[in-house]
This record gives structure tokens, sequence and C-alpha cells, in this order.
């Protein structure tokens, strides 16, 4: 089990800072540094942008710090049991140790740390399988944006806010969304912000609204007794009828036809 033993999110240093483990740590030091900053690695002091992650290895001599003063950074010490072999596990996702790496998504990984400096400060009963478990998803998390970060679709400067906005598109499928107003929340025309729809996932904004709302809906039909009329304004469609028809051109049969055959289809 991966043991967390501190840890800190959205922590500021007021004034410049330099820090230094000479001899480094018991365990591994996960950083995720949202400033610029400077780092000692290989005994060379290096210049790292904002938004950049490192992982310390065990007993490795840390050193860095900011000439400016605001510094922001998010942190973890943590162990993992011999027998686990956290190296293997490393490299198995692609995450170097003692080297900064930038990955394209990093609030999603920041997200990660504020639920477990949460869960770390208020403990339960369940804190310890809780940490492991918010640990081992922000390791696959890492690792899975490393993966994509040479994507140059991934290093676009708005593709964090257009990943943002589509989560908030599918949890909430029944809002008023249209494309004029996605592209107004982020002050960028309907054309062009279609253009980086298209391109960042490979659908057009509309069809995923539409994607969205009948994934909702055959959700729905399959587990409640909700009535069509009912079900098509909570997914979010001004009518019955024209959710109707839109369900029967994308999905092949009409939602009663649906909701028919899942109900007389034993599950898998």
């Amino acid at each position: 089990m991966i043991r967390v033993t501190s840890c800190g999110h959205d922590s500021h240093h007021r004034k410049p800072c330099d820090i230094e483990h000479e001899h480094g740590l018991s365990e591994y030091l996960l950083l995720i540094v949202k400033t610029s900053a400077w780092f000692y690695i290989d005994g060379r002091r290096i210049c790292t942008e904002p938004n950049m992650v490192i992982l310390f290895d065990r007993d490795t001599y840390i050193r860095y710090g900011c000439d400016k003063p605001d510094y922001n950074d998010d942190w973890i010490h943590f162990s993992i049991p011999q027998c686990e072999e956290g190296d293997s596990l490393f490299a198995s996702l692609g995450i170097s140790l003692n080297q900064p790496l930038y990955p394209p998504d990093i609030q999603r990984l920041s997200s990660f740390i504020r639920l477990m400096a949460q869960e770390f400060h208020c403990p339960s009963s369940q804190s310890a399988q809780v940490l492991h478990c918010l640990m081992k998803a922000l390791l696959y998390a890492l690792g899975e944006d490393l993966l994509r970060a040479d994507h140059p679709a991934f290093q676009h400067r708005h593709y964090s806010a257009f990943l943002r906005l589509r989560t908030s598109l599918y949890n909430d499928p029944g809002a008023a969304w249209t494309t004029e107003a996605l592209a107004r929340s982020l002050n960028l025309s309907v054309s062009h912000f279609q253009h980086l729809y298209k391109y960042f996932f490979h659908t057009s904004p509309q069809m995923d609204i539409i994607h969205a709302r009948l994934d909702l809906a055959k959700f729905y039909l399959s587990n409640s007794n909700m009535s069509i009329y009912a079900l098509a304004l909570f997914c979010g469609y001004q009518s019955d009828v024209h959710f109707m028809r839109q369900f029967k051109k994308f999905v092949g049969m009409t939602p009663t036809e649906f909701r028919k055959l899942r109900y007389l289809t034993p599950p898998a």
C-alpha cells in the first residue's frame, strides 16, 4: 500500500525561497510547481517553467527554490513498500525520477492532491485506504498525461479549458448548451471555437451535446420509469417530439422501443 506521510495543496512562499535536503529524504517527494522556479538537477541549476511536475527519488540530493516572491506548489511525501517496487511502477507509467516533467493538464493532477490534503488533515478510519487509492490514481493520471504530452493538441494553450468545458457538458447534459454559449464562455469566436473543438475531440460541439443527452436518456430509459415527456425535458429538449425524432435518428429506434428492448434483454 502507498503510504502518504504528508501533503499540501496550493502552498505559497510569500518571499523568495531556497529549499535544500542535502542528504535527500527517506521517502518519495512529488511536487506540482505552478510558478517559475529553479532546481538543481545532476549538479546544474536549471530554471523551470510554471506547471511542472517533478518526482524525487529517495535518498537523492534535493535543492530548489524561486528568486521571486509567491512560489506556489502542491507537494506529497509518500512511501511504497519495497515488496511493491515503486521504481518499476514509475517506469511502467513513463514517469522519470528527478527530472522536470510537463504534463498537459496540471489542474486535473492538482485536484487529486486537493482531495488528498482534505483527507489527510481530516482523517477517518478509512483514510489510509482513501489516500492510497488517490495517490495511485494521481500516478496513473500523470503517466497518462505524459503519454499524451507529445501530441500537439495537448500542448495547445486552450486545451485544458476545452477539456474542463467538455467535462461540464457531459456532467450536465440537460443544461441549455449551445455552441454560441460555449464559445462565449471561452471568449472565442464561434468559428474558432468550433475549429478547436473538432481539433481536440474529433467531433463538433453540437454532436457532443447530442451524444451527451442521448447517453443520459439511454441510462434513464434502462433504469427508470420516467415518462418520455419528462425524460425529454430532463435531458435538455424543448419537446418530446424533438427528443423522439433525434433519438430515432442516432440510436436507430424509438425511446419506447429502446426501453422495451432493455427490459427484455438480461444483463450481461
